[in-house]
């Protein structure tokens, strides 16, 4: 790189550093006259009040320096296409410092991210092709605008997600900068981009180390994260099609992991996605009894590593193929599993009974719209007693019992018996125990009528057989409401008549 140039990026480099060293302190201010204050409680990491709006100072201390080399030299493309990005990256920025101030919900954010990533594409700035990991690039097609829009908002969120340690996001952003700097070539304008935001991240950087006096808010993660996932997609097409988007994937393979992970566990428990957790990676570190700044010089060698790896192949030193990601994703699940996130076969064995149970419910929920159907076309009270027996076999219950209390029904009493014993998959054991000596589950619920009329009693029974307990609310219901139809329609609507 020739000295002038080298000189031209310090340049911009340090006015970044200094405008964040100025600005970022006004910030606290303003954040404590807003209430812009995160208390430590739960899951924070931090103790006392800290104000959130650094991530202002970051993009002001960003926007500055950028703004004024735009309007130096000759405006091209890159010029064009950066302004979409700024304006972009500016709502996402705004939604964030709302977000810090009163509150937004998931909803809003990421209606906010999706807009600000339209307005990306719509400027002409889209993934048109992906690496094939055996060779070559698959083109995109159709397909462009959906994996754009994807692209950016899941680095928006990652960079988000990953803001929960002292120092963490800011520095996670500049080895990032640093690995599109390598790999954006010879775009000295795409490369100035990435050395003022890595120094508005240090001038932060300095109030955010731990322990810190400041955070950078939603208001920074979002806009850091959103401008680095579009700036990404610039960078990889200055790179070879082979490496288009794996390399980005390389550099926020960190964040990425952290949030798939925080997707996969929030799934799996049945919590919402964007509900906060204290199950992060550095959260597990910091439970391993490491300090904060033992935990955040960690990730930052594991972030010099990956860009190590991004420099190795930019230099055409390492190819990316098949080997290479096997090896990456061998690399996750060893971590993962050291950080205790996975037990293999217990987490194999709890994922296939979590299909199974998934099929059976499926299953009976079929059954119970069949009974439903049935019940409903039912003309007298054989038939309706003849569909009630195999909903009753289905279920496996042991015994059935409807007491109507309708004095127009001769026979008001139907019962059901079944001699089902249980098989050797069922939790019974049958070398000590037979089935009828096991205490069984009863049912008890009342059939109503039209205005809450009372119309008898349902008593049903069976054995503590978890597979069989599937969909019972939704059988009690349906017994409860096509017995009381059938009634409704063949006996108490007649009488009235």
């Amino acid at each position: 790189m020739p000295t002038g140039l080298i000189y031209y990026f310090f340049s911009y480099f340090v006015v970044s550093v200094i405008l964040s060293l100025l600005v970022v302190p006004l910030m606290r201010t303003l954040s404590f006259k807003v209430g812009a204050v995160d208390r430590g409680k739960g899951r924070r990491v931090h103790k006392g009040i800290v104000p959130r709006l650094g991530g202002i100072g970051i993009f002001l201390a960003f926007l500055v320096p950028l703004a004024f080399s735009l309007t130096r030299g000759v405006w091209d493309d890159f010029h064009e296409k950066m302004v979409g990005i700024l304006i972009a990256s500016t709502v996402v920025m705004l939604i964030g410092v709302y977000d810090d101030i009163k509150g937004a919900s998931i909803r809003n954010k990421l209606i906010a991210e999706v807009v600000a990533a339209l307005i990306i594409y719509s400027w002409g700035i889209s993934i048109t092709a992906i690496s094939n990991p055996f060779g070559g690039s698959i083109s995109l097609g159709w397909l462009s605008l959906p994996l754009t829009v994807l692209w950016i908002i899941i680095v928006t969120n990652a960079i988000n997600l990953i803001d929960g340690l002292d120092g963490l996001a800011a520095g996670t952003g500049i080895f990032i900068c640093a690995a599109f700097f390598l790999l954006s070539g010879t775009d000295v304008h795409l490369q100035l981009t990435y050395v003022i935001l890595a120094g508005g991240l240090l001038g932060f950087l300095r109030y955010n180390f731990p322990p810190a006096s400041i955070f950078m808010g939603d208001s920074g993660s979002l806009f850091l994260g959103f401008f680095l996932g579009a700036t990404s997609v610039l960078s990889s097409r200055k790179a070879t099609a082979v490496v288009t988007l794996m390399i980005p994937i390389i550099a926020f393979s960190l964040p990425l992991m952290d949030m798939f992970y925080a997707v996969l566990r929030r799934h799996y428990r049945g919590l919402p996605l964007g509900e906060a957790d204290r199950e992060h990676i550095h959260h597990k570190l910091l439970d391993m009894g490491l300090s904060k700044r033992s935990v955040l010089f960690l990730l930052y060698a594991v972030n010099v590593c990956l860009l190590l790896l991004v420099l190795l192949i930019v230099m055409q030193q390492l190819r990316i193929d098949f080997l290479i990601i096997f090896f990456l994703v061998i690399l996750s699940i060893i971590g993962l599993r050291l950080l205790g996130y996975i037990e293999f076969l217990p987490t194999v064995k709890e994922m296939m009974k979590n299909y199974e149970i998934g099929r059976k419910r499926k299953y009976y929920n079929y059954v119970i719209r069949k009974f439903r159907r049935e019940a409903s076309r039912s003309t007298s009270l054989g038939d309706l007693w003849s569909h009630l027996n195999d909903l009753m076999k289905e279920y496996h219950f042991s015994s059935a019992q409807v007491t109507l209390n309708i004095p127009s029904i001769q026979n008001p009493v139907y019962a059901f018996t079944d001699n089902y014993i249980p098989s050797t998959e069922d939790p019974v054991d049958t070398s000590t125990t037979t089935h009828n000596s096991v205490r069984p589950m009863s049912l008890a619920f009342p059939i109503i009528g039209p205005h809450n009329t009372y119309m008898g009693d349902i008593h049903v029974s069976k054995q503590m057989d978890d597979e069989h307990f599937l969909c019972t609310a939704e059988m009690v219901r349906a017994l409860s409401e096509e017995v009381g139809q059938f009634l409704t329609k063949h006996f108490i609507d007649r009488t009235d008549a």
